[in-house]
């Protein structure tokens, strides 16, 4: 279990003027237990000493993020699937150097993201001014291939056509399942449906965007009484409990096996869903452990089951949700995902150490600076942000002080 540390409520001590510290806000209601940043750095030092299962754990909290954010930088999959796992084989190289006094691991991993990345992109524009082609001339650096951008685009404008063949339910059901990562039975109970409700509600709406997408022939004439299981296996819902039976009936039924291949693209396009949070391929986590095992000589090893259950999303003050990821009550530090309402405003704020801010999605102005999806905000200490807002709705990475000061404007 991950360690919990509880941050302590000294009162309102703050300035005239004031509305309170951000921690005060945070942890005036925890409504579940916080997850201590000593237990993030006692997995980084787990895999400085050579543990693969640390590493991986550490992936299952953060790749999500980080894919996420690498995607908005880059805008494409392959490029964001290979930077995401090379960002976790630095973190199996780097581990031993991280100094928790320098700050957070989330912030720390949300950087080594952003630095692949932009390495990434100017290694592109390098390439490109070294082949002389016209196409340089539209590229600027830091930026990611237009062709690219357009390509995204396009796929983003198809599914959200298709997306439109699906009743209310089953975008729900399909949602809460893949983006949310809950487990078929998880889904009926968060919808409070009967637990067979929604197995056939993500088979009817893969099979809809299937037709809608013109991936292939559509699917006819599989009455397996697994077919849906099938279906919930494609957008990994299946309970851990589950996947093992699935995986031997796949082998011996070729139905199943049609079905599931003939699905594969249909959830690959989910990377141009409207979401703020992107997932990965799901054979990205064995593709890293088998790099580790390559390097290592050992055999891969994957987690026998989820170490990491994800926190939940509280809503801390109108208009705004946070979900808190890490929290140290010694440096007063917190890392976490911040979610604003279409027109919602964070408060106005003075910074008590450094704040760092990766924007995963929306549009988000901090006083005169507008932020789009990829960007990077850092503020230091003693410096104050105005207003804080967000016309579009947006999600963020947010690391700072839980001792900012939230003043009034």
């Amino acid at each position: 279990m991950p360690a919990v540390e509880t941050e302590p409520h000294r009162g309102n001590s703050a300035s005239e003027g004031s509305r309170g510290t951000l921690g005060e806000v945070l942890y005036a209601r925890p409504s579940q237990p916080l997850v201590a940043e000593k237990d993030w750095v006692g997995l980084v030092r787990f895999v400085a000493a050579g543990d693969p299962l640390a590493l991986q754990a550490l992936y299952e909290r953060t790749h999500r993020l980080v894919f996420t954010l690498i995607m908005r930088l880059t805008s494409n999959r392959e490029a964001a699937e290979r930077l995401t796992l090379d960002v976790f084989h630095d973190l199996w190289r780097l581990a031993s150097r991280h100094d928790p006094a320098s700050g957070t691991v989330l912030g720390w991993i949300m950087n080594l993201a952003r630095s692949k990345a932009i390495e990434h992109l100017r290694s592109q524009e390098r390439n490109k001014a070294a082949r002389a082609s016209q196409d340089a001339a539209l590229l600027t650096i830091d930026a990611p291939d237009y062709r690219d951008v357009l390509r995204l685009k396009e796929q983003s404008q198809t599914l959200a056509t298709a997306l439109a063949a699906l009743t209310a339910s089953e975008r729900q059901a399909l949602e809460a399942a893949f983006f949310g990562e809950l487990t078929h039975v998880q889904v009926a109970a968060l919808l409070n449906q009967p637990r067979g409700a929604i197995r056939p509600r993500i088979r009817a709406a893969l099979h809809k965007l299937q037709q809608a997408l013109a991936l292939g022939p559509a699917i006819d004439g599989n009455l397996c009484e697994q077919a849906e299981l099938t279906c919930v296996y494609a957008v990994r819902a299946l309970a851990p409990a589950e996947v093992s039976a699935l995986e031997a009936h796949l082998s011996n039924c070729w139905r199943c096996r049609r079905e599931l291949e003939t699905l594969r693209p249909v959830v690959d396009a989910f990377i141009a869903w409207p979401t703020d949070i992107l997932r990965p391929a799901a054979s990205l986590q064995s593709r890293l452990a088998q790099q580790i095992a390559t390097q290592t000589g050992d055999r891969a090893r994957l987690p026998e089951k989820p170490s990491w259950a994800q926190p939940q999303w509280d809503d801390v003050a109108p208009g705004i949700s946070c979900k808190l990821l890490a929290t140290d009550t010694q440096q007063h530090a917190v890392s976490m995902l911040v979610r604003l309402v279409p027109g919602g405003e964070y408060p106005a704020h003075t910074h008590a150490g450094v704040e760092e801010l990766h924007l995963l999605a929306g549009e988000l102005w901090i006083d005169e600076r507008r932020l789009v999806p990829g960007d990077y905000n850092r503020a230091e200490p003693g410096t104050a942000d105005r207003r804080v807002w967000s016309e579009t709705g947006c999600t963020c990475v947010l690391v700072t002080s839980s001792k900012d000061i939230l003043t009034t404007t």
